[in-house]
C-alpha cells in the first residue's frame, strides 16, 4: 500500500508541476549549445538598442497549466525582456564574427550600425494532461536598421512558432523549446540581411 501510495504522489507531482514554485524561470535565449562562433569580420560596429516591447500583456511570459489547474508562470530569472532581447541579438551576432555590443543611446560609442528591436509576441505555454504535457511558443520581432553613413534605413521582421509534447514535464522543456526559436529568428534575420562595407543591407 505504501508503495502504491509513493507512487501516485510521483504521478501526481510530474502532472501538475506541484513544486511550490509560482514562477518558472526562462531566459532569452537559454545558453547556447551549437558551434562556438565564426571568424571575426571586418565589417560595421554594430549598437544594439534595448528593444521595444509591444506585447499586449507584460506581465508574464506564458503559463503552465497542470492537470488539475495549478497554474505556474513562465517568467524571466531577471531583467527585462527589453534588455534580454538585445543582449541575446548581441550574443548571437557576435558569435557571427561581427562586433555588437548593447548601447543606451543612438550610434552608441560612434558604431557605424545602430538597431533598434521590438518585440511584437512572445509567449510560452505548457498544458499538463494525463501522462503529457503539450508546450507551445511563439516569437515575433521587427528590426529598424539605421546605417550612420548615409543616414539609410532599412526594416525587416521575423516571426516564428515552435510546439512540442513531452511525457513528464520539465521547465528544461520550455527553456529549450524558447531557446530554439530565438535562435531560429535571428537565423532568420541574418539570412535577410547582408554588410555592405560599414552598412546592413537587406539582400
Amino acid at each position: 500500500m505504501k508503495v502504491f501510495v509513493t507512487v501516485l504522489c510521483l504521478l501526481l507531482a510530474g502532472l501538475t508541476g506541484c513544486s511550490g514554485a509560482q514562477r518558472i524561470d526562462i531566459a532569452i535565449p537559454g545558453k547556447y549549445t551549437g558551434p562556438s562562433g565564426a571568424p571575426a569580420v571586418s565589417g560595421p560596429r554594430v549598437a544594439v538598442m534595448p528593444f521595444q516591447d509591444q506585447r499586449p500583456d507584460h506581465r508574464y511570459l506564458g503559463q503552465h497549466t497542470a492537470l488539475w489547474g495549478a497554474d505556474r508562470h513562465f517568467d524571466l530569472p531577471s531583467g527585462t525582456v527589453s534588455e534580454a532581447s538585445a543582449q541575446a541579438l548581441v550574443d548571437y551576432l557576435n558569435r557571427q564574427g561581427w562586433r555588437a555590443s548593447l548601447a543606451r543611446t543612438q550610434g552608441g560609442d560612434g558604431a557605424d550600425v545602430t538597431i533598434v528591436g521590438t518585440v511584437t509576441d512572445l509567449s510560452i505555454n505548457a498544458k499538463s494532461g494525463f501522462m503529457h504535457t503539450d508546450l507551445a511558443a511563439k516569437n515575433s520581432l521587427a528590426f529598424e536598421i539605421r546605417n550612420r553613413s548615409d543616414g539609410s534605413i532599412v526594416r525587416d521582421r521575423v516571426s516564428g512558432a515552435a510546439t512540442d509534447q513531452v511525457f513528464w514535464f520539465d521547465a528544461e522543456d520550455a527553456q529549450v523549446l524558447m531557446t530554439d526559436l530565438w535562435e531560429s529568428n535571428f537565423r532568420k534575420f541574418m539570412s535577410d540581411v547582408r554588410v555592405d562595407g560599414k552598412a546592413i543591407r537587406l539582400r
